[in-house]
């Protein structure tokens, strides 16, 4: 299995982000509702990681944030 880090892709900024975008290259984004779904992500190489708070109504389907602590 192939495995690709920040370590191996080097550090993705926002003057990173934009050239790609200038230079027509895509760019992966993923939500990471957790720890273990983060480190996932990052290990996987995607450029951006949304921490995303909506666990709750996304996953769980409740009506607010607050019920998950």
């Amino acid at each position: 299995m192939s495995h690709f880090g920040a370590e191996t892709l080097g550090k993705v900024t926002t003057q990173v982000i934009q050239s790609r975008k200038q230079k027509g290259e895509k760019i992966t984004a993923l939500t990471a509702y957790d720890y273990p779904s983060a480190r996932l992500v990052d290990e996987a190489g995607v450029d951006i990681i949304l921490v995303g708070d909506s666990l709750s109504n996304v996953v769980l389907g409740l009506e607010n944030t607050l019920s998950v602590i």
